[in-house]
Parts: C-alpha cells; structure tokens; sequence
C-alpha cells in the first residue's frame, strides 16, 4: 500500500447551547473555512464499495482516502491520504483490479 497521511475523522452535532457554552469557557472563533472537493468513482461505483475515495481538493490537488488498518473489513474510521499522483494511480490501478476479479469470480 502506498505511504501517507492518517486521518482519523469524528463527526458530531452540536446540542442546543455548545456555542455559547464554549464562549462561556473562553473560546472563541478565530477563522471559518469553507472549501469545495469533488469526489471521483466509476459507473459502478467501485471505488466506494472498496472503501476507497477519490478526491481534488479545491486549490490542494488530489487525494485517494482509503482503509488505514490493514485486514479489517468493513467501514472504517481511520484512513490513509495519499496525495502523490503516481502512488494514487497505483492504489486506484490495485483497486480496480481487485474489484474487477471478485466480480469475475
């Protein structure tokens, strides 16, 4: 597999009052960031079916998420972000060619 970057993403919604409490706390909002990534698959949607997500980050270039622990099937939390080009295209090649045979077989 190709080397990269771990990201471990949690998503949550905030209740009633988060905001204010954490100002209450000292907290406050240095900056808002908004940005647009547009994902890639195949027809059949391979590459989400595999657990693997192809993206162009806005201004950042590309990113292939895909599973970070070896051997465990299934959703996962933890990812690999691999943004050099060739080790995408490799990863991408890997895993199409896995889809394609278990669909033959």
């Amino acid at each position: 597999m190709a080397h990269g970057l771990i990201e471990v993403e949690r998503k949550f919604v905030p209740g009633p009052g988060t905001e204010e409490r954490l100002q209450e706390l000292g907290g406050t909002l240095e900056h808002r960031v908004t940005f647009r990534d547009t994902y890639y698959d195949t027809r059949g949607l391979s590459l989400m079916q595999a657990d693997h997500w192809l993206r162009q980050r806005e201004d950042r270039g590309w990113e292939l998420k895909c599973p970070g622990a070896a051997g465990v099937s299934g959703l996962h939390t933890e990812y690999m972000e691999v943004t050099a080009e060739p080790a995408i295209v490799a990863q991408l090649c890997e895993v199409c060619q896995h889809r394609r045979q278990h669909l033959l077989s």
